[in-house]
């Protein structure tokens, strides 16, 4: 029996509190495996923690790198203080103090460029005299600077983007704080910027001394079930040198019924704009209803508006719906709308709601996002979150080589 069918015959059968066994159940002894991510309640520190990681986290959102982070540190037996993140989102960081429990200061709303004034090889100004003894001693540095510059979905300012160069400031910190890990996430296209941001970036942070590696992965190829490629930067300082192209596995491709089968009506005794999709127009009802009574997974040309019709496009995925067997495409802040992706669920006649797409960016079910009111808000900072797992394991990574 296909894992579609199985879902649809043992739903019903299932209360939403009873424990629930899918297909692929992970251990609990996986790294933010399904149990991780199932769980209601955060983790604690062991009681015999006897290592403390510091961490500042720069444009951290609602904090996917960091619960990666410390997700893996709580993993092997430490525990994690972070002491700053910083964005210029309000909200975001709203969901990240609440969700890590830290104090006004630890938490800054500011533009980058207002915290490191300075340029890359100049003399330290007062400023960044104050911020090198601030977080003298730093462990961990992890920063997700804005990518839309880099995104092939920029058709504007592509690769020129002025939003490119606050990668740059990224490494300025990097020179002032001279923490002993450095993962620096972007999209995977971030490799042909025409200022070469990457390019400047690696070279200085082998001339402040870190060894550094570029890797690009696939989200799949973690255990998520979705196909998100992105680029990471990895700087750190250590007497040895190490690949960290390590394998990850890709015996087992995640599939969407792993993470959000028993999620699927939720929507309908469930109140909020984290458990309910957004609305269709009609015309995008007509279109879902055609999905579902021809079973088919991608709308016919015919069927889309007039500018897909009769044209020569690559636009496959756009109102398409999802398969239970397979992973999601790269979910972005269109995810509720089915003409910004294939974002219509594979047994509902709806979009994917924030909470589904939350478990499919990786995000346990404790990490709260509801007190986000506005809608496109919470869309945004879910389709721009980094999942955690991917830092967790490059962090465990670390840990093990004895580098951290």
């Amino acid at each position: 029996m296909s894992i579609g069918k199985l879902v649809e015959t043992i739903m019903p059968q299932i209360s939403e509190r009873q424990p629930i066994d899918t297909p692929q159940v992970q251990s609990s002894e996986e790294l933010c495996g399904l149990d991780w991510i199932r769980s209601k309640k955060w983790p604690c520190f062991h009681s015999d923690a006897v290592k403390s990681y510091s961490l500042v986290d720069l444009f951290s959102g609602c904090g996917g790198l960091s619960l990666g982070v410390w997700e893996a540190i709580r993993f092997h037996g430490g525990c994690l203080d972070i002491k700053m993140a910083l964005d210029i989102s309000s909200q975001a960081l709203a969901v990240y103090q609440k969700n890590f429990g830290l104090s006004d200061s630890q938490i800054v709303n500011k533009d980058i460029s207002a915290l490191v004034t300075g340029d890359l090889g100049e003399k330290l100004n007062t400023e960044e005299a104050l911020l090198k003894e601030q977080f003298k001693g730093l462990d961990i540095l992890v920063a997700g600077p804005p990518c839309q510059g880099h995104s092939d979905l920029n058709n504007q300012t592509r690769r020129l983007d002025p939003r490119n160069a606050l990668y740059l400031k990224v490494i300025r910190f990097v020179e002032i704080a001279r923490p002993k890990v450095v993962i620096i996430e972007n999209v995977s296209t971030v490799i042909h910027d025409k200022g070469q941001a990457l390019t400047k970036s690696q070279k200085a942070l082998e001339i402040f001394g870190y060894h550094t590696q570029e890797i690009c992965v696939n989200a799949i190829d973690f255990g998520i079930p979705q196909k998100r490629k992105r680029h990471l930067l990895l700087g750190f300082r250590s007497e040895k040198t190490f690949d960290f192209s390590f394998e990850i596995s890709k015996a087992n491709t995640p599939n969407l019924a792993s993470y959000i089968w028993e999620l699927m009506d939720e929507y309908k005794t469930k109140k909020g704009i984290f458990y309910t999709p957004s609305e269709m127009s009609k015309e995008n009802q007509k279109r879902v209803k055609y999905l579902f009574e021809k079973n088919e997974y991608n709308l016919p040309d015919e069927y889309r508006p007039a500018c897909h019709k009769n044209k020569k496009h690559s636009y496959i995925s756009m109102y398409g719906r999802l398969n239970w067997e397979k992973p999601a495409q790269t979910i972005t802040s269109g995810f509720g709308s089915m003409g910004q992706g294939r974002y219509i669920h594979p047994s509902r006649m709806r979009v994917l709601t924030p909470h589904e797409v939350a478990r499919i960016q990786g995000f346990p079910d404790f990490f709260d996002f509801t007190i986000v009111t506005a809608r496109t808000v919470l869309h945004e900072m879910l389709g721009n979150a980094v999942p955690p797992k991917i830092a967790a394991t490059f962090i465990a990574k670390f840990l093990k080589e004895k580098i951290l």
